[in-house]
């Protein structure tokens, strides 16, 4: 746990680019920044990071989702080395890296690796928990993360099931994963932002020039979210959160060949119109930053669900329309 003084009551969340060809979402509460993986180059990430007015010496540590090479990149590896910021990740992860990624020796030697494990709740800050929670993807292991901030600082509880204080604001994030389950369902109840994989559009998909293979990939078990699967999951998990969550939902991971965002939109929007029409939908892009969503308390953050930290279990996957299971899109 990084040991500062730190304010939960007010955060900023920014995708700075989604997509197959990289990615990297941004989470600040002060002068403490965490990056949701690492997947551009280090000159593209810089040039992100300054299009919305923050400078590296903000950014306090990264948490990877999976190895796929669309989360992270060997350059930027080194530069994190360089710049002593260290990486948190699955040991399976740094196993993979270990042999993928050139950087990676000397960064581990450097004492710059984190480790973290499914259903295992990780302390970042005095106010702010990160839950990783196994998903579906045939990048093994995959992870989506809840993300709370957290009124007063505390230590973690010695016994799991429960968030050391009160959730001033939450956030579900899952950029890539092929099915939901009841248990991620569960996880980002009463989220006030979702951001999840809307990645394409089904009839597109499989009218697209693709080869055999790819299509099956996507659509199958360990490929992705269509639009259609991304609404019902969103659906679901606004089901379970109450009244006014989520508050905004970012759609993530877009298609450039098989997805349209006007068609993403409008799957999400009509995903929560009889839940909560007032949320705001933001369609994260690849070539630019998306808009900064602004957090700060509820005035119900006591009466909100909080995420379960319990034992892994099982995992069921839910699969609303088509199979669809992986993690990203080739």
């Amino acid at each position: 746990m990084i040991q500062k003084e730190y304010d939960a009551m007010t955060a900023r969340f920014t995708v700075l680019a989604s997509g197959s060809s990289g990615n990297a979402s941004l989470l600040q509460l002060d002068d403490f920044g965490l990056l949701i993986d690492c997947g551009l180059h280090p000159r593209f990430l810089s040039a992100r990071l300054q299009s919305i007015g923050v400078k590296w010496d903000r950014i306090s540590a990264v948490v990877l989702t999976h190895t796929h090479t669309d989360h992270w990149k060997d350059a930027t590896l080194a530069d994190l080395r360089s710049r002593r910021i260290p990486l948190y990740g699955h040991p399976r992860h740094f196993e993979h890296l270990g042999r993928a990624a050139a950087s990676f020796t000397t960064f581990h030697a450097a004492g710059l690796t984190r480790d973290y494990a499914e259903g295992q709740l990780m302390q970042l800050t005095p106010t702010l928990t990160c839950m990783p929670i196994r998903v579906s993807h045939d990048s093994v292991p995959t992870f989506a993360f809840r993300l709370d901030g957290l009124d007063g600082a505390s230590s973690l509880p010695a016994e799991a099931g429960k968030l050391p204080g009160n959730p001033a604001w939450s956030i579900g994030y899952a950029s890539d994963l092929g099915c939901g389950s009841p248990e991620l369902i569960a996880a980002f109840a009463g989220v006030d932002v979702l951001a999840i994989e809307y990645n394409h559009d089904e009839l597109m998909e499989r009218s697209s020039s693709r080869p055999k293979f790819l299509v099956d990939r996507v659509l199958g078990d360990h490929g992705h979210l269509s639009n259609k699967q991304a609404a019902e999951l969103t659906a679901a998990i606004a089901g379970k959160s109450g009244d006014g969550f989520p508050g905004h939902l970012v759609q993530l991971h877009l298609s450039r060949d098989c997805n349209k965002p006007e068609l993403a939109a409008v799957a999400g929007r009509e995903a929560l119109v009889a839940l909560n029409p007032a949320a705001e939908v933001i369609t994260a892009r690849q070539d630019v930053a998306a808009k900064t969503i602004m957090l700060m308390r509820r005035p119900n953050a006591n009466n909100r669900a909080v995420a379960r930290v319990n034992k892994p279990a099982k995992r069921r996957t839910i699969q609303p329309s088509l199979p669809g299971f992986d993690g990203s899109d080739w």
